[in-house]
């Protein structure tokens, strides 16, 4: 197949002979003195030398500015260091208003005046005696009245139930 290439030798037309030799690989001519390895040693030498540095910048009037505009800034500082140090001294101490108490706290606190229950043994025979009137209730606890209070109203409840014939 053929393929597009560009032009040869033969079909390059040129406008100017310039634009030839931007074409070609023939050496173009240069307007400085080509040196090699050789000649940069016979002309500097054959050992390593420092050129030098660049040295401080000793403009007096540059430097005097720059020190100035420092010392002021350095001077605004210390007078604002000592304004604020007066303005706290002088200042009213901040009295901290107490936080409202949490909800925890107020239950802890509620909790404190609450009444402790009172043991049996701290209690006199009479208050322990309820409305039952039995005798022998005197040395049983207050769930054990409660059964024998159930137990009697369970009694009371199948005699009525009994009496008006409801099952």
């Amino acid at each position: 197949g053929s393929y597009a290439r560009g032009p040869t030798k033969q079909e390059n037309s040129y406008e100017k002979p310039e634009d030839q030799l931007a074409y070609s690989k023939a050496p173009r001519p240069v307007e400085y003195v080509p040196y090699n390895e050789r000649d940069y040693k016979a002309q500097y030498g054959r050992e390593y030398y420092e050129l030098g540095r660049l040295g401080p910048d000793i403009d007096p009037d540059e430097l005097e500015e720059k020190r100035q505009r420092q010392e002021r800034i350095r001077a605004y500082a210390e007078a604002v260091r000592h304004e604020n140090k007066h303005q706290i001294s002088a200042a009213p101490e901040k009295r901290v208003q107490p936080k409202p108490p949490s909800t925890r706290q107020k239950a802890i606190e509620f909790a404190k005046k609450v009444p402790k229950p009172k043991s049996k043994a701290a209690q006199p025979a009479d208050a322990g005696s309820n409305d039952t009137g039995d005798s022998d209730d005197d040395g049983i606890t207050l769930l054990q009245q409660l059964a024998l209070r159930h137990q009697r109203d369970k009694d009371l409840v199948s005699a009525i139930r009994k009496d008006l014939r409801i099952s």
